[in-house]
């Protein structure tokens, strides 16, 4: 007979090595086009924060004070604008990448993969322990191939230092299957990862506010007291950490608390839409989880939660199938909160932002290989073949729409090329301490109080301040102080008296400096375009 201990070694080796397989999918999957410049789907969000982690590099602690800054140049403005609507530590740790693989866009997405790919191994972990080794590596799978990772990847440090918390919590409990010996080093686990988790982005909040209320809901259902130490825990680290964050964005706006308040409303109100309708909101929650999760996914696990649940509950008494109870939803509430908070209570990130559903993503995984697993289980009964038939169809069908699904993330353009190879040309020509003299400004203001900046794509590429002058005697002007080697105008734009406007500058420049023409890039559906621009050369005129 086989010893028992070394039937478990197998056990862990089959699943440990699908497990470094899932790991290989989700690397070859997110470092497709691993160096593709900043110009896809929410290249703005990626763009900020690789400008604002070079900056950590760039500027010594006396210019940033210890806070992000929306700065360029060498040297940098003075006094430039601070990023303070996101926690200080969560910002710092992306150049930890930039000093490891270098300033580069390859590093931040290399960062990005490792991340994931830790939080992938903890995923596994945790719902091993709450199902089975089969059922935990086909949600692994989902986990991976759903478009909302395989695009957006997880919320940097945060997510994975999540999943770090919620492993020690519920082996504190004891909810695992195994019941592993508890330990105090859980609870220092616990105590630091609920800390880190809000120092890294608010969106950490919600893990320990979830995990938080689930125990005290856990508490009140077995009719127990809380233990003493844990609940210290729960209270005193997030609340700590949170209480920190405001006091550091306190002090970046000169102790103006009334700021803080304006940021939070803003998110949790309309955000970059005037009014907030609940009517199109909902709508673009279900048309951000159709895109996140596709359509076979969302169909799936409504059956599962209905149907399924049916099929359950029958035959729990049947004692032939009433194994099926082990395909229950473990831990259905605590896995759901996290999401459930951040979309409603921040319900303003949600109309631009499609990884704010980022939450639900374990969620959705499991409910979508629970099914699965479920009508395998009840096919076994009929026949294995038709049973592994079924559950190979299913997972190829997924697999397909989840593939086309990342397609069509990958292939959005939300920044034209040809911008970024005319911002990287005017980098390479104009000297770090000098600056682009441009008819347009490139600020943009989000929220009055997180302040204007220059777009972040823009900022990336050029690394030059851009000082406006709309005028040919203006124009004129900064050109001969030799501190604006270049000035950048597009020709047209939709307004026709400022087209009629911009053609004309153009004509009384070229009268005076040599020019180079930089074609358009038109726009599609799923494709920003560009208007074509003159880059006019004001370091020498033209002999009349």
């Amino acid at each position: 007979m086989n010893n028992p201990k070394e039937l478990n070694q197998k056990t862990n080796n089959y699943f440990w090595a699908f497990a470094g397989l899932l790991c290989i999918l989700l690397i070859s999957i997110m470092a497709r086009s691993i160096d593709r410049p900043f110009i896809g789907l929410h290249s703005w969000a990626r763009a900020g924060d690789a400008w604002r982690a070079r900056a950590f590099l760039n500027y010594d602690l006396e210019y940033t004070k210890g806070f992000s800054v929306w700065a360029v140049g060498n040297p940098p403005t003075e006094n430039s604008n601070r990023s303070l609507d996101h926690p200080q530590f969560g910002l710092f740790t992306p150049a930890l990448d930039m000093v490891v693989f270098g300033c580069n866009v390859r590093a931040t997405r290399i960062g990005r993969i490792i991340r994931v790919v830790f939080t992938l191994l903890m995923f596994l972990v945790i719902v091993r322990r709450l199902t089975d080794d089969k059922t935990a590596l086909l949600a692994g799978l989902f986990f991976v191939i759903l478009p909302l990772t395989s695009y957006f990847g997880v919320r940097a440090w945060m997510t994975p230092m999540a999943f770090v918390a919620i492993w020690s919590y519920l082996t504190i409990i004891g909810e695992f299957k195994n019941k592993p010996p508890v330990k105090k080093i859980h609870q220092l686990i616990l105590a630091l990862s609920l800390f880190l988790i809000i120092q890294l982005s608010w969106e950490g909040f919600f893990y320990a506010m979830a995990i938080g209320i689930h125990y005290v809901f856990r508490c009140l259902h077995k009719k127990q007291f809380p233990q003493k130490s844990l609940l210290a825990i729960l209270i005193i680290a997030p609340f700590s950490s949170m209480a920190l964050n405001f006091i550091i964005m306190a002090a970046g706006f000169d102790w103006n608390w009334q700021k803080i308040v304006e940021l939070y409303q803003w998110r949790s109100g309309g955000a970059e839409m005037e009014v907030h309708n609940w009517s199109r909101w909902f709508a673009r929650l279900w048309e951000h989880s159709v895109n996140n999760f596709t359509i076979p996914v969302l169909i799936i696990t409504f059956i599962y939660f209905t149907l399924g649940q049916l099929i359950i509950f029958v035959n729990r008494t049947n004692d032939s199938l009433k194994h099926l109870s082990c395909r229950q939803f473990p831990q259905f509430w605590f896995f759901l909160m996290p999401g459930i908070f951040q979309i409603f209570l921040l319900k303003g990130a949600l109309w631009w932002h499609q990884y704010w559903e980022t939450p639900l993503m374990p969620f959705v995984a499991i409910a979508t290989a629970l099914p699965i697993m479920l009508m395998t289980d009840i096919l076994n009964k009929i026949s294995t073949k038709t049973a592994k038939a079924a559950f190979v169809l299913a997972i190829g069908v997924l697999f397909i729409f989840c593939v086309r699904g990342t397609n069509y993330y990958y292939d959005r353009i939300d920044f034209p090329m040809k911008k970024v190879e005319l911002f990287k040309m005017l980098n390479s020509q104009i000297p770090p301490d000098k600056q682009l003299l441009s008819f347009e400004s490139f600020i943009r203001t989000q929220n009055k109080v997180k302040g204007p900046h220059y777009r972040p794509e823009i900022a990336w590429y050029l690394d030059r301040d851009i000082t406006v002058a709309q005028s040919v005697e203006a124009i004129k002007q900064k050109a001969k102080t030799g501190k604006y080697p270049y000035y950048l105008m597009p020709l047209t734009r939709y307004d026709r008296q400022m087209s009629a406007y911009l053609s004309k500058l153009s004509s009384e420049l070229r009268k005076s400096y040599n020019a180079t023409y930089i074609d358009s890039e038109p726009s599609s559906p799923g494709k920003v375009g560009m208007p074509s621009y003159m880059v006019f050369n004001l370091k020498e005129r033209k002999i009349k």
